[in-house]
């Protein structure tokens, strides 16, 4: 994830820190954002698994991908929260790039651009 804006790194942290409640440092790196939101998945799915539901739905995570996840891992028995939590976090990136182009994009005065 080294080709991605440091801004739209720290404004995802941000992010992070409103939707999930946790403490992040500033100009934290992708892998630790990743680590700190494993952990704060963890804690959510073992007590509300509901709210973990919930916040996949209004974060617009691909249920398919979650499931293919939580497949894996209970076959194999490795640890799911990194891989979920890096879904979320490439999603929300996804979302700030998606939002800076069409800035970018936009003309001053209102203008129409055909």
């Amino acid at each position: 994830m080294s080709s991605l804006p440091a801004q739209h790194l720290q404004e995802t942290a941000a992010w992070t820190q409103q939707t999930f409640e946790v403490s992040v440092p500033v100009n934290i790196s992708f892998e630790q954002l990743q680590d700190l939101l494993a952990t704060r998945l963890k804690q959510l799915i073992s007590k509300d698994f509901g709210q973990f539901i919930y916040l996949l739905y209004h974060i617009d995570v691909s249920e398919k991908k979650v499931k293919a996840i939580l497949d894996d891992a209970a076959a194999d028995g490795t640890d799911p929260y990194r891989p979920i939590a890096a879904l979320i976090i490439e999603r929300q990136l996804q979302k700030i790039a998606t939002r800076a182009s069409f800035k970018k994009n936009n003309l001053p005065d209102d203008e129409e651009k055909w």
